[in-house]
C-alpha cells in the first residue's frame, strides 16, 4: 500500500514539473520586442554622424568588433582562438565607412559620464585591437548639446583626416612654401624702377662706346 502511494506520489509530482514547464511564459523562446532598437543618446548620435559625414558616408551601429578585425598570420592557434572568442563578444556603437567601397575608416563608442552602465570606463581589450589594427577610434561623452559642426570637426581631425586640397601645377602637387605669389603688373613704372632701368641704359652705352674705340697694337 505504501508502494503504490510514494508511487502516485511521485507521478504527481512529475506531471506538475511537466505542468510548470509548458505553462512558464518564459519557455523555449523567452523573447519580447524592444520597444525601440536603439536608446535615445545612439538615435540622437546617429543622427548627427549622419548630418556632420554627408552622402559621402555610411553609419553602421552596433558592429562586433569580430566584425572589423581579423586574427593576423603567425600567431599560435590557442592565441587566435583566445582573441576571436574575446572579439567575438565585443562590440562598438558606431562604424562609419565610405559609401561606394565600404572600406572601414573608424570606429566611435559612447561614454555615460553620469553612471548609467554605457560603457563608462575604457575596455582596453577594444582599444587595444583596434589600434593593433590601425583602425582610428573615438570614445565620446553623451551629451545633449552637441552642434553638426563639432561632430564634423572631431571625426574629421581624428578619423577621415583633415586633408585639405594643396595646390597643382601641370599635374604635379608641389609643397605649399614652395608656391611663391607672384607680384601683380599693374602697368605703372614706380621711381625706383625708371632709376634703374636708366642706370642699366647708360652703362650698355658706354660699354659700346668702349668697344668701338680703335686699339693701339702692342709693341714689337
Amino acid at each position: 500500500m505504501e508502494l503504490i502511494l510514494f508511487a502516485m506520489i511521485g507521478l504527481i509530482v512529475i506531471v506538475a514539473l511537466l505542468a510548470s514547464r509548458l505553462n512558464d511564459n518564459s519557455f523555449p523562446f523567452p523573447f519580447d520586442k524592444k520597444e525601440a532598437v536603439f536608446t535615445s543618446a545612439e538615435k540622437n548620435f546617429q543622427n548627427l554622424v549622419e548630418q556632420a559625414m554627408g552622402p559621402d558616408y555610411r553609419v553602421l551601429n552596433r558592429v562586433k568588433l569580430s566584425d572589423v578585425v581579423t586574427i593576423r598570420n603567425g600567431v599560435s592557434e590557442k592565441a587566435g582562438q583566445t582573441a576571436a572568442s574575446n572579439a567575438e563578444k565585443k562590440y562598438l556603437d558606431f562604424v562609419i565607412c565610405d559609401r561606394n567601397s565600404m572600406k572601414l575608416l573608424g570606429a566611435i563608442d559612447l561614454v555615460d559620464t553620469q553612471g548609467k552602465g554605457y560603457k563608462i570606463k575604457k575596455d582596453w581589450f577594444v582599444s587595444g585591437a583596434l589600434e593593433a589594427a590601425s583602425i582610428p577610434h573615438l570614445r565620446i561623452k553623451v551629451k545633449a548639446n552637441y552642434t553638426v559642426e563639432e561632430i564634423r570637426s572631431c571625426i574629421n581631425t581624428r578619423i577621415i583626416g583633415d586633408k585639405r586640397p594643396e595646390p597643382k601645377m601641370k599635374g604635379r602637387v608641389i609643397p605649399a612654401p614652395m608656391v611663391k605669389v607672384r607680384s601683380k603688373n599693374t602697368g605703372v613704372l614706380t621711381p625706383a624702377a625708371a632709376r634703374s632701368s636708366v642706370n642699366a641704359l647708360n652703362t650698355a652705352k658706354k660699354s659700346r662706346q668702349l668697344s668701338s674705340r680703335p686699339v693701339a697694337a702692342l709693341p714689337h
